[in-house]
């Protein structure tokens, strides 16, 4: 079969029950999903394409547009990862594909989902705003809209209360606390990073979220905002901790 349309939530036909089985075949429904013989595309279904999206590196908007339909067709499409079945809560792969709708948001210091962004409000909030106004500035030349703001532990803390885990804001230390600690080689999709500082290890300064498959998301810096990268791109010591969220299992 050959890609006609966009598929999307709501939609309906011989095409959408093709790539549902396809998405099937590869482990992107959950669990509980074993067959599927329905032509609708539903909540279920959304999530799964979501899932491949992120896995495949595309835009996550859960959407089947002609990229997604060509990776999800293609040579190189491949199954989900292992981590993103049984041992990943729902609320830790939801929380990770959420935040990938994020990338390109804005670094402002006190930011967690900050909608208002004038300047003189990144002036108010970042004593460091100039540049923080420039990156902003040089997104919506590039096409950005609908942007936020966060700082880092503030992108995490804006990603909690969006899933509804909980209504509050936590600096990096207060997120440490709420994490069981893991070696590196025990990540999984969901699990949080973190940086101390340089002259106290119990003093925790950035934070990030592991997507699997070696990538991290984070508001990284006011020249950056929130980006995608391999979790060795500061040196493979850059992350000195990880750590479980509690309160995602």
């Amino acid at each position: 079969m050959e890609f006609t349309r966009n598929l999307r939530k709501g939609t309906s036909g011989d095409d959408v029950l093709f790539c549902k089985q396809k998405l099937l075949e590869l482990g992107f429904y959950g669990d509980h999903i074993t067959t599927v013989t329905r032509k609708t595309f539903g909540a279920d279904t959304l999530e799964a394409v979501k899932l491949f999206q992120a896995q495949a590196g595309l835009t996550v908007d859960g959407i089947i547009g002609k990229q997604t339909w060509a990776a999800l067709f293609g040579d190189t499409a491949t199954g989900a990862d292992p981590i993103t079945k049984g041992t990943v809560s729902a609320k830790a792969k939801a929380i990770c594909v959420l935040a990938l709708t994020r990338i390109g948001d804005l670094y402002v210091w006190g930011g967690s989902g900050l909608t208002i962004l004038s300047d003189a409000k990144i002036q108010a909030m970042d004593e460091e705003f100039a540049r923080a106004i420039k990156f902003c500035d040089s997104q919506y030349k590039a096409g950005f809209a609908d942007l936020m703001a966060h700082d880092c532990s503030g992108f995490l803390s804006w990603l909690m209360r969006e899933m509804d885990i909980w209504d509050d804001r936590k600096n990096c230390d207060g997120l440490w606390a709420l994490c069981d600690v893991v070696a590196r080689n025990e990540l999984i999709v969901g699990d949080f990073l973190f940086r101390n500082s340089a002259t106290n290890v119990n003093d925790e300064t950035h934070v990030g979220l592991y997507l699997g498959r070696g990538m991290v998301i984070h508001a990284k810096g006011r020249d950056v905002g929130v980006v995608v990268e391999g979790i060795n791109q500061g040196g493979s010591g850059y992350w000195h901790k990880c750590g479980r969220c509690k309160l995602l299992y």
